[in-house]
């Protein structure tokens, strides 16, 4: 992209929005989160000529060329907004290679492994990336994320997710079992995050990786019991010290209103009818039903009523119309079991 001005010719490079850079339009090349519900989201690079299918219709890359992020889009059969990518909701709509970690207990891990921009940072399990581009995120601009797996086709794409993404210069991504071999850096990071089969063959090579002026965190992910035993067994036997498991359960609850007479029509009903409870039936029909309109009439329009509506005209000197409003609570979602975290320190020794 070439500025002109009236002194000189100025080169101006374009950059493409990712999570470390932010324009506010969308440019051809960029990014975004396509947001159609809250669990429908879906991740599109733009590419002008190309177009994007989903229940909604269909959306030509060319028409959002231009638009600010954040935009309402109308698709061919419906609406969705157009979204900036960050950490959050990439984690939501990444290309699924492996079970991955959610929300919830990535916010414990970034606070139990006291991330800060600049921190030096282990993780072993890079799996689809969702915790490393999480972590990645805290520690930018100054830090360094050093991710590790076995497999190559795992790394390979993290590589080319992290370029995109921004995350290049700060992260490293390489193929490698660390139980047998252990980190690439030794006595320099401030933090390792493990999520392997067996953590506890990791943990004297996690200690290693530690830096011993600084001391540093340690944190685990693991789904069975078994593991974090033999894991806090291990933890402790190597020095660590504070060791501890939690488990994050996220339980929603959904709030809805209930309405109800009042005490005081509740009371009159009872006292009136102490004898037979079907005779309160009568009563709340009749006021259910206050309008007359659909019902028969004699000549002179007044209404015709009938056997029940008889039987319930004693009742018109209670004032059954007014209710009461109760809010109450429920679980919305049953929240289930992902793994346990266990984290701990190790203090500096030379």
């Amino acid at each position: 992209m070439v500025s002109q001005n009236s002194d000189k010719m100025e080169i101006v490079e374009k950059r493409n929005s990712n999570f470390m850079y932010n324009e506010e339009l969308i440019q051809d090349g960029d990014e975004v989160v396509v947001y159609m519900s809250y669990g429908e989201l879906k991740s599109l690079k733009i590419k002008s000529g190309e177009s994007f299918n989903m229940r909604f219709g269909h959306i030509r890359h060319s028409d959002l060329i231009g638009i600010p992020f954040g935009s309402r889009v109308q698709a061919t059969a419906g609406f969705v907004y157009i979204l900036r990518p960050i950490p959050a909701l990439w984690t939501r709509c990444l290309p699924r290679r492996t079970q991955i970690l959610y929300t919830p207990d990535i916010g414990a891990i970034l606070m139990y492994l006291d991330l800060k921009p600049g921190s030096i940072v282990c993780e072993s399990g890079t799996g689809s990336g969702s915790l490393s581009h999480q972590l990645a995120n805290a520690i930018a601009p100054t830090g360094h994320l050093y991710t590790h797996d076995i497999d190559n086709v795992r790394i390979t794409k993290v590589i080319d997710e992290f370029e995109t993404h921004g995350f290049k210069n700060i992260t490293t991504a390489v193929a490698r079992n660390v139980c047998e071999v252990g980190f690439v850096i030794e006595n320099n990071a401030d933090a390792v995050f493990l999520d392997l089969p067996a953590p506890w063959e990791a943990i004297p090579w996690a200690k290693k990786a530690l830096s011993k002026e600084r001391g540093g965190r340690i944190v685990s992910f693991s789904p069975c019991i078994e593991q974090v035993i033999k894991s806090c067994e291990t933890l402790r036997k190597e020095g660590f010290v504070q060791v501890e498991t939690i488990e994050i359960i996220p339980k929603t609850m959904k709030s809805v209103e209930l309405f109800n007479d009042n005490l005081e029509a509740f009371d009159k009903r009872i006292n009136i009818f102490t004898d037979s409870v079907e005779r309160i039936i009568p009563c709340i029909k009749a006021n259910n039903h206050l309008n007359d309109k659909g019902k028969k009439r004699n000549f002179d329009g007044s209404v015709i009523m009938d056997s029940e509506e008889k039987e319930s005209s004693h009742c018109s000197n209670v004032n059954f119309s007014s209710t009461t409003k109760t809010v109450i609570s429920f679980p919305h979602s049953q929240p289930t079991h992902t793994g346990y975290l266990t984290h701990a320190t190790l203090l500096p020794y030379f």
